[in-house]
Formats: structure tokens, sequence, C-alpha cells
């Protein structure tokens, strides 16, 4: 008996290892692609918002109350002296208590009154700071919900902010824990401080909200703004 071996033709050897390169891109797109796209949203958390900076020295925050109390006597006293104001005999006496309080602990009463400004503004610099390698990418970030503006019966842009009671009921924030979201769809919420997880691309973009309260409004600083692809509730 004789076999009969069949050879392969041109087409059928070139058609194999085609046929083999689409099916790896096919198991790439479904399998691997998806994975890949995944991985770059970076889930990230508050502290991530906050950049590293060179630390700076504030000797205020080395006072005891006392001391500082008697520091805000004087430099709010000697204001209203350069503006012109008649200061009451019982404002001098408690000025001139002051002073003589923290000139026996040893303060520099004018050094430091001299470097508030300096502090003042090395202090709003650093809350304002943003971590610059967050711009332009996709994050992932849980919060707690402010509505700024509704669409309907739908929150549309709304302050994402770290812990419940901030702003209303807490002190606010520094703005660099403070984000902007923003969100054209608009979704629905039970009320304030909702906890959420919100996804979409983080821009580094300084700005304040009006966020309009019981006895008014406030104008809420933030650091960042979130255009959010989707939002979804809580969930560890």
């Amino acid at each position: 008996m004789t076999f009969r071996i069949q050879e392969r033709g041109v087409f059928d050897s070139r058609l194999a290892p085609c046929a083999l390169a689409l099916l790896f891109l096919v198991a790439w797109v479904i399998g691997i692609g998806p994975a890949a796209a995944a991985e770059q949203v970076r889930k990230i958390k508050w502290g991530d918002l906050v950049p590293q900076l060179d630390i700076f020295v504030d000797p205020i925050l080395d006072l005891t109350p006392g001391q500082k109390f008697d520091l805000i006597v004087v430099a709010r006293t000697r204001q209203l002296q350069s503006e012109g104001v008649n200061v009451t005999p019982e404002q001098r006496e408690k000025l001139t208590a002051a002073l003589k309080r923290l000139d026996s602990d040893r303060i520099d009463t004018d050094g430091l009154l001299a470097m508030r400004s300096e502090i003042a503004a090395k202090r709003k610099r650093a809350m304002e700071a943003v971590n610059e390698n967050l711009n332009g990418q996709p994050v992932r970030l849980a919060g707690y919900v402010l509505p700024l503006e509704m669409g309907g019966s739908k929150i549309t842009e709304f302050l994402l902010v770290p812990y419940v009671g901030a702003c209303i009921h807490e002190p606010v924030p520094p703005a660099n824990q403070i984000v902007r979201v923003k969100f054209e769809r608009g979704f629905e919420v039970d009320g304030r401080f909702t906890p959420v997880w919100v996804q979409g691309k983080m821009i580094t973009q300084i700005g304040n909200s009006e966020l309009f309260l019981k006895d008014g409004a406030a104008s809420i600083p933030s650091s960042y703004t979130l255009e959010a692809g989707s939002i979804e509730n809580y969930k560890r």
C-alpha cells in the first residue's frame, strides 16, 4: 500500500501564521487589553493629594495657649492703634499685662509679629499645594458628597470631602483636601455626606465654590477638580 502525502499550497502556508497572529490579537483585545486599561486607573487616598513639601519652622506652634492669646491681644491692640483708633484704658491695661507675661517668658513678641505674614503665606501655600503627578491621571477616590448644583433631582456638581461634617459642622479642610467633582449625567443621593466612590480624570485646578447653607453661603477653596466618568455608592 502506498501512502500519498498532500503538500500544502502557497495559500495554506501563508494563512497559518496569519491566522495564528489574528488569534493572538483577539486574545489580547478580549483579555489582556481590558486588564491593562483597568490597571491605568489609580486608586488613591486623601494623603496622596498632599505633595512632599519643604518643612518650614513655625515658632508660634511652640507657644502655649496662654502665650498665643497674649500674642493675639498685642497684635490686635497694636493694629487698632496703627489705624488711629482710640483704645480704651481697659484695652491698654490688657496690652501692658500681655507684654509683661510674654517678656517674662522670654518670648520675642516683636520678632514673632514681624514673621506673622510670612508664616501665614507659607501655611497658605502648604494648604493649597497639589500633587502634580496626579494632573490628568485617571483615578478612583472615596469620599463624602456636598452638593453644589442640581439637574432636576440629580446632582451634577459637588464637593468631595474626606470626612462627615466638613465645611458645615466641622472646620473647612485644607484646599488640597477638597475635590470639586463634575458629573454631567448626574446622580441621585440620599442627602449630604453620602459616601461614594468617584472615578475619572483628576485635574490640579485651584478654585472656589459657593456652598449654600441654611444660614447663608460660604466660599470653599479647592485645589483639585475631578471630571467623573462614573460614581457609585461606597463599598469597601
